[in-house]
């Protein structure tokens, strides 16, 4: 339940990015937000694992990610951290 009420909130906000990028040579894609690093890496063979904050937030298969890019999970992931951090 809880995996999909974030996905939920990902996909709403994947539209409105405001987390800076930081784009690694190492099959991984982060970002920062509310002083927290996102990252989502590739591990080559159909599962990423995904860390907020230095801590594992766990691991991701093509289906979690329902269509989107590695990038887009990351930039939404942060989108949805800085409107947390707001209230």
């Amino acid at each position: 339940m809880k995996k999909s009420i974030l996905f939920l909130a990902l996909f709403a906000t994947v539209a409105f990015t405001s987390c800076s990028k930081d784009d690694d040579d190492n099959g991984c894609k982060s970002c920062t937000a509310a002083d927290q690093k996102v990252e989502i890496c590739d591990n080559g063979d159909g599962t990423y694992d995904l860390t907020v904050g230095g801590e594992s937030a766990g691991t991701l298969d093509e289906s979690d990610l329902d269509g989107m890019s590695p990038q887009q999970v990351v930039d939404a992931t942060c989108e949805a951290l800085n409107l947390l951090a707001d209230f």
